[in-house]
């Protein structure tokens, strides 16, 4: 096993790219155009699943889950330009979907630039499965899906910032990232098992798993850096002149009853795996 280590440093102005990038639209497409408000709402009415997808826009963007006792099983508050598709079918089986319709207006850069409260907040019942399907639009996008029963996510990036928080729920989840430009944090909570796929994007990746949660990664970092916590074991691989790949696993990996096994498969950009900080 070759034990030498073998980083490449590179840095990436998130910030600084986020700032330009909103010059560029407000540059290109000048005037102002109207911000409109609307509250989009699904009755539970008997569904026992759901399958959500969204299509968020621009703006910052979160989902959350909504109180235990809620009548609803959708809820969004949205702050928005152009227009809005909202879609609700079946009975037992739901599918909901809510998504920007068409293209943006002329001027949206104009708010984009002027940092205008644009936002899209959606909220899902608890104890019903989810298949969850989220596209980031441009902006910051916060998905909590700690309260809810998500077996299967399916997430691209857009451009920014994206947290995620997994379920923590008995069922092993099925996740996967594809990534756009900008950070992405993920959270695994304490106590789940299952599998996540990351690919593509530049950016920045960041895993927090639970001190004692037994884990294997499997990286192809194009180009960028791994970095784990020094307990974990290096069973395949080695680093090469741009990028690492290779595969580790915790030590407790073998016996553990529950496993996280997370394969990243990067462009351009870095991971991080790491334990929650000490308070």
């Amino acid at each position: 096993m070759n034990k030498k280590k073998r980083k490449v440093e590179w840095s990436f102005d998130f910030e600084g790219m986020g700032e330009r990038f909103s010059q560029f639209f407000s540059d290109m497409m000048g005037d102002e155009v109207e911000v409109k408000s609307a509250e989009l709402f699904a009755p539970r009415e008997g569904a026992t699943s759901a399958r959500i997808e969204i299509d968020f826009s621009v703006g910052k963007a979160s989902l959350i889950a909504l109180p235990a006792d809620s009548d609803t099983l959708f809820q969004a508050q949205i702050n928005y330009i152009g227009e809005y598709e909202f879609e609700v079918s079946g009975a037992e089986e739901r599918f909901i979907a809510l998504r920007q319709k068409g293209r943006f207006p002329r001027g949206v850069g104009h708010i984009i630039g002027n940092k205008k409260d644009l936002s899209w907040d959606i909220a899902l019942a608890p104890n019903i499965p989810y298949h969850l399907s989220v596209k980031g639009g441009i902006g910051e996008t916060d998905i909590d899906l700690s309260n809810l029963l998500a077996d299967v996510v399916k997430l691209e990036t857009g451009v920014g910032k994206v947290a995620l928080t997994l379920p923590a729920q008995g069922k092993a989840f099925a996740a996967s990232i594809n990534g756009g430009v900008g950070k992405t944090d993920v959270v695994i909570p304490a106590g789940s098992g299952g599998k996540l796929d990351i690919s593509g994007g530049v950016g920045e990746v960041t895993i927090t798993v639970a001190a004692d949660a037994a884990v294997r990664l499997s990286t192809n970092a194009g180009i960028g850096k791994v970095n784990l916590p020094n307990s974990f074991i290096r069973i395949k691989g080695e680093d090469h002149f741009a990028g690492i790949s290779g595969v580790w696993e915790s030590a407790n990996f073998a016996e553990a009853e529950k496993q996280i096994i997370i394969d990243f498969d990067s462009g351009v950009g870095s991971f991080s795996l790491r334990y929650p900080p000490e308070i």
